[in-house]
């Protein structure tokens, strides 16, 4: 049997990650000066952006882990706000392509580009040895995950 305090220690070293990156001081800092508004919206953008040739509601639905009618009220607000585009599907007019707009391109890769500042910001004392083996590790422990979550 395993003790317990190991698996209390990760856990707990998660959740401590994950309300880092919540907090107002970090989403400041990231969306500054943008029209990305909120979280919400840069996430939106991401599931378009990596669905590829247009993402439909239920793609960023499934991205974002939030039901249908989350996703479209969202997808609603960033279309509103000329992120996106909103355009039936060429094959099927039942269907909703979501595209990126220039300014919608613009504004994710000015906050991508401002993340990613910001993790290398907060790790850059680390050598590079050590940023190699946690990114391998938080790989994987992402993919078990994701695997266990049924994604």
């Amino acid at each position: 049997c395993v003790p317990h305090s190991r698996y209390d220690h990760l856990d707990e070293l998660l959740t401590r990650l994950h309300v880092a990156r919540q907090r107002p001081s970090w989403r400041r800092r990231l969306l500054e000066g943008d029209p990305v508004a909120n979280v919400s919206t840069l996430r939106v953008l991401r599931a378009v952006e990596n669905s590829g040739d247009g993402a439909s509601v239920s793609d960023v639905a499934e991205y974002m882990a939030v039901e249908h009618s989350t996703a479209s009220r969202t997808v609603g607000a960033v279309v509103s706000a000329g992120l996106l585009t909103k355009a039936f599907a060429s094959d099927d007019q039942r269907r909703c392509v979501l595209v990126l707009t220039e300014l919608g391109r613009n504004a994710l890769a000015t906050v991508t580009e401002r993340r990613r500042e910001l993790v290398a910001e907060t790790i850059a004392d680390w050598p590079d040895a050590d940023v190699d083996t946690l990114v391998v590790l938080l790989e994987r422990l992402t993919e078990r995950f994701e695997s266990s979550a049924g994604r």
